[in-house]
């Protein structure tokens, strides 16, 4: 407990800046993870127009990836983040106001590149206001707080449209009520832009030392397999895990209303819960990780989550479902930062925006191929397919991070 404390003490101003700014994000994000594909499906949209919708950012990420590397080196990590988080929320404030499928695809196909900028550029700013010795606290911490917040912005959407629905003359679940607190969860996302400005970029300080990556010799096979850092072994279980994943998490909202009759405050209350777990295990997961070591708690938390994906697809209980979703959520996601600080403490300097962005890549492909095909599926055979899927695929990551981690130690630092 002492090292952790003296951990989080150590941590610099600027990261508890980059606290701030996504624990900001992420409370005001809740609403429209709770609402937005139950607002298209409001407007009338079938569940694979809705699951193209999901995928559509993926895809413009992929396509503005180039353009987001040049600029990303060009005007540097703090301004290309702000730049990122500006075009995102700009992009959904402009979708909740769009109609036309066509229209609401191609907004959503821009976000990718705002996403993929702001992404491209967090997680190195992030590990260079850190050291190795308090970057897996910062990294679980990081975690910690920002699904914390979503805990209690998600309890707050569960309400939101019951609360709007009078003032506005609406039902609690039309479209209209769901666009009025999304737009007001946008003005929440906004203030977190501000701290984000307050950021110094320690890219020039990094380059005087040692020479940078250039973040578009991603696009240079020559130069990836000259990395020094193993990325492509330690990118693979992400891939696999975030495929099966994808299959059936962007649809959860849409399955628990289809299957049991869920209401929107539970819905909000389940989202809320799940952060919450989330949270909670993440800030623990350092301590597991000096206990066991990272590997066998990111493996033990991808098994135990292909268990859970039985339960929740097969289990005829809502109860048992609804509380498994909750647990296996907090378990899983508590691996992901302890897993990624990991790979962060492989990398040399200079390789970390094109080590990052390997990495976020691998995490997008199940992101943008999984949800048109879940969505098409469920409109012709339903969940049960799909949920075979992704519990086969999770074994197979789990697979995958073992023989990925083997050769190392990973006791926590």
């Amino acid at each position: 407990m002492q090292l952790y404390l003296s951990h989080i003490r150590s941590f610099t101003h600027e990261a508890r800046l980059f606290l701030i700014t996504l624990t900001i994000f992420a409370f005001a994000t809740a609403v429209p993870a709770v609402y937005f594909t139950l607002y298209l499906q409001g407007l009338g949209f079938d569940r694979a127009f809705i699951g193209l919708t999901a995928t559509a950012s993926q895809m413009g990420g992929v396509i503005a990836s180039v353009p987001a590397a040049f600029l990303l080196d060009m005007i540097g990590r703090r301004r290309a983040a702000i730049s990122g988080a500006v075009v995102a929320l700009a992009t959904m404030a402009t979708a909740l106001f769009a109609t036309s499928p066509v229209v609401i695809i191609a907004i959503q196909v821009i976000s990718g590149f705002g996403v993929v900028l702001y992404a491209l550029a967090v997680v190195p700013l992030l590990a260079e206001v850190s050291t190795a010795r308090e970057r897996t606290t910062l990294f679980s911490t990081v975690e910690g707080c920002t699904t914390l917040a979503l805990f209690f912005g998600s309890l707050l959407a569960g309400v939101l449209p019951s609360l709007a629905a009078p003032w506005l003359g609406v039902g609690a679940e039309s479209p209209t009520a769901y666009r009025t607190v999304m737009l007001g969860s946008l003005v929440v996302r906004a203030l977190g832009i501000v701290p984000l400005t307050m950021i110094h970029d320690h890219g020039q300080e990094i380059a005087r030392e040692s020479p940078r990556q250039s973040t578009l010799s991603y696009f240079n096979p020559r130069v990836l397999l000259k990395l020094k850092t193993p990325i492509w072994k330690y990118a693979l279980p992400i891939l696999v895990t975030f495929l099966g994943g994808s299959l059936i998490f962007p649809f959860i909202n849409l399955y628990l209303k289809q299957r049991f009759g869920t209401s929107n405050a539970m819905i909000g209350v389940i989202q809320g819960a799940t952060s919450l777990s989330i949270g909670i295990c993440a800030l623990l997961g350092p301590f597991a990780a000096n206990t066991l070591g990272r590997a066998r708690v990111v493996i033990a938390g991808t098994l135990f989550s292909m268990l859970c994906l039985v339960v929740i697809g097969f289990s005829p209980w809502y109860e048992l479902v609804a509380t498994v979703i909750v647990i296996r959520a907090g378990l899983y996601n508590a691996t992901l930062p302890l897993y990624r600080a990991y790979v962060i403490d492989q990398t040399p300097p200079h390789e970390y925006a094109v080590v990052n962005l390997i990495y976020s890549t691998s995490a997008n492909v199940g992101p943008t191929v999984a949800p048109p095909l879940s969505g098409y599926v469920q409109d012709h055979a339903g969940f049960a397919p799909l949920f075979m899927t992704a519990i086969g695929l999770y074994g197979v990551a789990a697979v995958c991070y073992h023989l990925a981690t083997r050769e190392n130690s990973l006791k926590s630092t």
